[in-house]
């Protein structure tokens, strides 16, 4: 006989109070940064609802401090990802059902390595250009932190944690927006 926590509606309860805890911790994270990026934008003279608006306020990021051309590169870059990403999890799971179905016989497990192999390339193909977006991503913040005076470590924290960055940018009145870089190396 189990004991009583093992039950199943004790582990339906856990689960239940698990999923509402993070639903509630990822809508506060949400909403600090939404909030983070309207004050962000105001501080840059920008209209704060451009911040909170999906897609466009990357954007307005890319027109302010960069140029255009390296946001539609990113963008670019991100549905390659997502479709070379899908396009691989349905080669693998194709091989990966050749192969289950077909063990016994030893004449089609070429085939199923084939179309796994394939997948392996095309998630190859999906890292390389989440990779080349993460690039431009962090270029673009670098140049927020470096029109706000900050060091790098700002942006590997608007990249990685904009919850706790982009609050402190907007609602600290010591941190003051310079404007964009003019270098061209930058």
């Amino acid at each position: 006989m189990y004991p009583v926590f093992y039950s199943g509606g004790a582990v339906s309860a856990a689960y239940v109070l698990a999923s509402v805890f993070s639903f509630l911790v990822s809508h506060i994270l949400l909403a600090l940064q939404l909030i983070g990026l309207w004050f962000t934008y105001k501080k840059m003279n920008l209209p704060g609802w451009k911040g909170i608006i999906p897609f466009y306020n990357i954007y307005t990021l890319f027109d302010e401090l960069w140029e255009k051309k390296y946001f539609w590169r990113s963008l670019i870059y991100t549905v390659i990802f997502a479709v070379c990403f899908i396009i691989g999890e349905v080669f693998i799971f194709v091989g990966g059902v050749f192969a289950y179905n077909s063990y016994p016989k030893a004449s089609s497990g070429g085939t199923s390595l084939i179309l796994m192999i394939v997948g392996i390339t095309f998630f190859i193909a999906a890292l390389v250009m989440l990779i080349m977006a993460f690039v431009i991503y962090f270029k673009v913040y670098h140049r927020t932190a470096k029109a706000f005076g900050l060091k790098t470590a700002w942006a590997w924290g608007m990249l990685f944690v904009p919850y706790i960055i982009l609050p402190i940018i907007g609602f600290n009145r010591n941190i003051v927006y310079y404007g964009p870089l003019n270098t061209v190396n930058q």
